[in-house]
């Protein structure tokens, strides 16, 4: 491999047998100067593909490398955590979303995250991992970082151990479970941002994380027939809620959710309405 360009010390673009890659490695660019050559155990990443190498030269072009650096180290220490290899996308946006948070942070601007709840509980290990990638930046840039930015890294994390280039799937998919449980809030006139802790708020979340999964991959949770028609008529207000906030789902995203995850979601509402007085549920 030799050297075409050295974007910092930890990164560099070389020619490999003619085909340009982006290479990194810690102190690989160090002391580099163009037609050096690099020896291939001094290489911890390859960057071939054309979209990713663009989208990294444009990375390293404008922040500095030191944000480079800390991301390298949050997805080293979390692969090495959760033994397992991340989407190499990660590389990439984490990066630039690290430069933005600390930039932001700087300015004495806070980003509140809405989903900070549905986050921690939907991907428990992805933010146990982006909590200590807070405290790594803390220490790192002298800043004090909010449980908000753990839980957007937590979402990179969970795109990228998923195989996804971004987080749009995932936000979807988080973003579909809040608004769902916000309108079971609603109809039970319950303040789930108080129950943040609670056994049921977090089998709740857990339940339409996966029912929503199962509608993507077209699995299908099964249920005895006779028991949802027992369900339906036993707890026939809890069924009429679970129906009204499918069929809205359904609206605004264009999913099908098939009647035997709606007799799951009526248990769960079931349980949740037994805890608020009756009169304070809303008709």
């Amino acid at each position: 491999m030799k050297v075409v360009k050295v974007f910092n010390q930890n990164a560099v673009l070389v020619n490999d047998e003619g085909q340009d890659k982006i290479v990194t490695g810690k102190g690989i660019g160090f002391a580099r100067k163009r037609h050096d050559l690099i020896k291939p155990d001094e290489v911890e990443r390859i960057y071939v593909n054309d979209e990713s190498k663009s989208k990294m030269m444009q990375l390293l072009e404008h922040i500095q490398p030191e944000y480079f650096i800390v991301s390298e180290e949050i997805i080293s220490e979390a692969e090495k955590t959760l033994n397992l290899n991340m989407n190499e996308h990660v590389h990439l946006v984490l990066a630039d979303h690290i430069a933005f948070a600390v930039e932001r942070m700087k300015s004495g601007i806070v980003m509140q995250n809405k989903l900070l709840n549905e986050i921690q509980i939907m991907y428990p290990d992805e933010f146990r991992m982006a909590e200590w990638a807070v405290r790594h930046l803390k220490k790192r840039f002298d800043l004090e970082f909010p449980l908000d930015e753990a839980a957007y890294i937590a979402l990179h994390f969970h795109s990228a151990i998923n195989g996804k280039s971004n987080t749009s799937k995932s936000l979807r998919e988080v973003t579909i479970v809040s608004e769902m449980i916000e309108l079971i809030g609603e109809r039970l006139a319950i303040d789930f941002s108080q129950m943040a802790n609670s056994l049921d708020y977090s089998r709740l979340v857990l339940h339409l994380r996966y029912a929503i999964e199962r509608v993507y991959q077209g699995k299908l949770h099964s249920m005895d027939q006779d028991v949802l028609a027992i369900i339906k008529t036993k707890y026939l207000e809890s069924y009429q809620i679970a129906c009204e906030v499918t069929e809205t789902i359904m609206n605004y995203y264009n999913i099908i959710i098939p009647n035997e995850e709606i007799g799951y979601l009526t248990l769960h509402v079931e349980r949740l309405k037994n805890q608020v007085p009756t009169s304070d549920h809303k008709n």
